[in-house]
Formats: structure tokens, C-alpha cells, sequence
């Protein structure tokens, strides 16, 4: 039997979501924008050759990942806000909601009220 969508959004948790995307989109530009290369000294033309190049794909690699996780964290943010909308909305209907069966059973009281005499 398939998780109803409430229920797994309310398994979700928001607040810690909340608290922890800042600090990973700020590392994920800290990666994406601060990624420096350390310099070594080699004694062989062809090992720095070999290591520059494997220090190429792995700033590649890390610059990759880093750009990864600042848009999936961008989602999260989005997703997180989109959420929080939207249980705006629902409190407002739920208010709306009271406030309408307020009202009809007031009318019920009148009409029966009216009847009655």
C-alpha cells in the first residue's frame, strides 16, 4: 500500500531542513568559487605532468559536485518555501472552514427557530 503524500511530508523534518540548507549553499559556493590547487614540488616532468592533469579532474570533478549541491540545495530552499505556502493557505481554509460551519449552523438555529413559532 502506497504512503499517502501528507504522510510522508509530515515524516519530513522541516525545521531541520530549514536550519541546515544556509550553511550547506554557502559551502557548496565556498566549493564552487574557492577551490584552489595546492603546488608540490616534483623531481620528474612526466609525475607533474600525471599530477596536473589528475589535479585538472579532480577540480572538474569538484567543481561539478559543488555546482550539484548548490542547485539541490537552491530545490530544497524552494521546496521548503513552496511548503510553507502552502500551509499558510491551509490554515486560512481551515479558518474559512469554521468560520462557514459557524455560520451555517447559526442559520440552522434560525430556521429552526422561526418554524418552531
Amino acid at each position: 500500500m502506497p504512503i499517502p503524500w501528507s504522510v510522508a511530508l509530515k515524516a519530513i523534518p522541516w525545521a531541520a531542513i530549514l536550519a541546515k540548507a544556509p550553511p550547506i549553499a554557502k559551502a557548496a559556493e565556498a566549493l564552487l568559487y574557492g577551490a584552489e590547487a595546492r603546488k608540490s614540488t616534483v623531481t620528474s616532468a612526466n609525475e607533474l605532468q600525471s599530477l596536473t592533469d589528475r589535479l585538472t579532474a579532480l577540480e572538474k570533478h569538484d567543481l561539478a559536485d559543488a555546482e550539484l549541491l548548490k542547485r539541490v540545495t537552491d530545490q530544497v530552499g524552494a521546496l521548503t518555501t513552496a511548503t510553507e505556502v502552502l500551509a499558510a493557505r491551509l490554515r486560512w481554509q481551515l479558518m474559512v472552514a469554521i468560520i462557514s460551519s459557524v455560520l451555517a449552523g447559526f442559520a440552522v438555529w434560525v430556521a429552526m427557530s422561526m418554524t418552531s413559532r
